[in-house]
């Protein structure tokens, strides 16, 4: 990001800030808020590509499970079973994308939870076309712009904008009443900019 858009990226959240109506949200949780709705629709593709790739294991375990009953189940040249290399996948999977898995559609569910339950019709129309459906900026203004819904009436482009914060204000409520926001971390350390680095935080269990 450059500079610029670093200038343009503040003064955004600021303007967010001043709608936001609790006083225990911060520029960080702005900050935050808007980082993770942009990621939305990634987790989605990750959570879609994961359950793909368990449904093809799935599949493939049923496979020889029928082969097994048949007793027609071919060997390897090493002479092990075909089953060695999927019980083998099955255990990366379970180890280390299941948690993630998991972690992914918590957080997506709650976001999308907060945008269902936006109450004002073009504020949840704008949140649905940016982030759940990851419409870019200029498109969805000119979606509401026009009109194309009969049940929402156009707005114009500075309505929009001031929407569009309007909705990051209640998100960012939503997101850290709800706790997703604990997972949310910005990285200050060395060998960071001044920003500071934003990334989701795994949850730990403890042994």
């Amino acid at each position: 990001m450059t500079t610029l858009h670093l200038v343009e990226d503040l003064k955004d959240t600021k303007q967010i800030m001043q709608l936001s109506f609790f006083g225990d949200v911060v520029e960080e949780d702005i900050r935050k808020t808007k980082w993770l709705l942009g990621k939305y629709t990634d987790m989605i593709d990750i959570i879609k590509n994961y359950e793909f790739a368990m449904q093809q294991m799935e599949n493939g375990l049923s496979l020889y499970e029928l082969m097994s009953a048949e007793g027609s189940v071919a060997k390897r040249d090493t002479g092990q079973e075909l089953t060695a290399d999927v019980t083998a996948n099955s255990v990366v999977l379970k180890d280390s994308r299941h948690t993630n898995y998991l972690f992914y559609l918590t957080i997506s569910s709650n976001i999308r939870y907060a945008v269902n339950n936006i109450r004002d019709h073009h504020e949840g129309l704008v949140a649905k076309l940016l982030f759940l459906d990851g419409m870019k900026y200029t498109k969805a203004q000119e979606y509401l712009e026009k009109g194309y819904r009969k049940d929402v009436y156009p707005i114009a482009a500075t309505t929009f904008a001031d929407k569009r914060r309007r909705v990051i204000s209640n998100l960012a409520n939503s997101l850290k009443f709800n706790r997703t926001l604990d997972f949310v971390v910005i990285d200050y350390g060395r060998g960071r900019n001044k920003s500071g680095e934003i990334g989701l935080r795994l949850p730990t269990t403890e042994k």
